[in-house]
């Protein structure tokens, strides 16, 4: 919460792009602004300078008068399909220095106060869970509707196609996390769909898989625990009202710690506990072998070798 959003570029915003984002400077530029806020070490090592404050000092159009600094940003998009790097020479008219409304912003207009990020904690997600709140619409920063539970990303992206999510609705998808799934993969068709049927800023999507930086809405992933490792989202059921509150940091289910105990232990009597409907999923003995020893999202979902004796 110390670091502003000061950069956004679609889909959390129609105004700008990437290309954008170059015409006002680049990396270079969103970092002079945060090392002009207070917040970046100067003296931090980089690949191409001595150190940060180096390169913001040479590459910053904000400061430098440098001519070839401008010529740089003004690089625009061509437009035209090629393999063959810098094999067009389209040009910005001007560049854009405008740190109150245009794409990169100071910390005085900065788009919020908070950065693009938050981690929500509560009894769904015990060790966290992460929501882009860049892309989350005012509205729904506080958010509370049904669960619809899926237990794959093929049977979510169906429920959404076959219209059986409302406006309100809680989508939530769990076995998909880095033992789950195995491999936790990206849950982007769920978004995608979710927006296709105008659904993107009245619905909230949960899940212990990942997501790209190309998601928007209220989709919050990276749940931990994951349901195959005992996590509660293991233990939500069809109806269970989520609780959402991006400001106030948590997320929760509403039902009694008493309940969630005894399904908990219902769970832990059943024959295939921690274990997902059956599904149609080709799992690689290698992926077999990574769910056998990974870790949570919240630890990196690395292996743990001190599992093997």
């Amino acid at each position: 919460r110390k670091v502003p959003n000061l950069c956004k570029v679609a889909p959390s915003t129609q105004l700008y792009h990437m290309e954008d984002v170059h015409r006002a400077g680049g990396v270079i530029a969103i970092l002079g602004e945060l090392e002009r806020a207070g917040l970046l070490h100067r003296d931090a090592g980089c690949v191409h300078h001595s150190s940060q404050g180096a390169s913001i000092d040479a590459w910053d159009i904000a400061v430098s008068r440098k001519e070839e600094v401008r010529t740089r940003y003004l690089a625009g998009p061509g437009g035209i399909p090629t393999q063959e790097a810098f094999s067009q020479a389209s040009r910005w008219p001007d560049l854009d220095l405008d740190r109150v409304n245009g794409c990169i912003r100071n910390l005085e207009h900065a788009y919020s106060r908070d950065g693009g990020l938050a981690v929500l904690y509560g009894n769904l997600a015990l060790e966290g869970c992460i929501v882009k709140t860049a892309g989350v619409d005012a509205s729904i920063l506080k958010f509370s509707g049904p669960a619809r539970i899926f237990e794959s990303q093929e049977d979510a992206v169906a429920g959404i196609l076959e219209d059986r999510i409302q406006a309100g609705d809680v989508v939530l998808i769990r076995y998909e996390g880095p033992k789950g799934g195995p491999g936790m993969q990206e849950m982007l068709y769920p978004t995608s769909y979710l927006k296709s049927k105008g659904l993107g800023k009245s619905c909230a999507l949960i899940t212990d898989g990942r997501f790209s930086g190309g998601t928007s809405g209220l989709s919050i992933g990276h749940c931990s625990p994951e349901a195959a490792e005992g996590g509660n989202i293991g233990l939500v059921e069809e109806g269970d009202i989520i609780e959402i509150d991006i400001p106030g940091r948590s997320i929760n289910i509403a039902v009694s710690d008493d309940m969630l105990a005894a399904r908990r232990q219902a769970m832990v009597r059943r024959e295939n506990a921690w274990l997902p409907v059956a599904r149609e999923r080709t799992v690689s003995k290698a992926l077999q072998a990574y769910a056998a020893l990974t870790t949570s999202a919240a630890h990196g979902a690395v292996r743990d070798l001190s599992q093997l004796k």
